[in-house]
C-alpha cells in the first residue's frame, strides 16, 4: 500500500516523518479530511489567531497530491 504524509503548518511547521500507509488517493482525502477536522477541534480556540492553516499531503518521495487550507476571518461588522 502506499504511504501518504500528512504534513501541518499552521505558523510552525510539523511534517509528518512516519507518513500512513492506506489503500488510495482516495483513502488519503478522506483521512486528510478527518485529521484535519480533529486538529482544528482540538485547536479551536488558536485557530482563531489570523494565521493560515495548511496541510499538506504528499508521498513517499515527498510529491505534494494535494493541500486542504484554512484561514479564519472576523467580518468587519464584528468591530462594531
Amino acid at each position: 500500500m502506499p504511504r501518504y504524509h500528512f504534513n501541518v503548518r499552521d505558523g510552525q511547521n510539523y511534517p509528518d516523518l512516519q507518513g500512513s500507509e492506506l489503500a488510495d488517493i482516495s483513502a488519503a482525502r478522506i483521512e486528510a479530511v478527518k485529521f484535519a477536522g480533529q486538529l482544528l477541534s482540538d485547536g479551536a480556540e488558536r485557530f482563531w489567531s489570523g494565521d493560515e492553516w495548511v496541510m499538506t499531503v504528499t508521498n513517499d518521495r515527498g510529491l505534494t497530491l494535494f493541500t486542504l487550507t484554512f484561514l479564519a476571518t472576523l467580518s468587519p461588522a464584528f468591530g462594531l
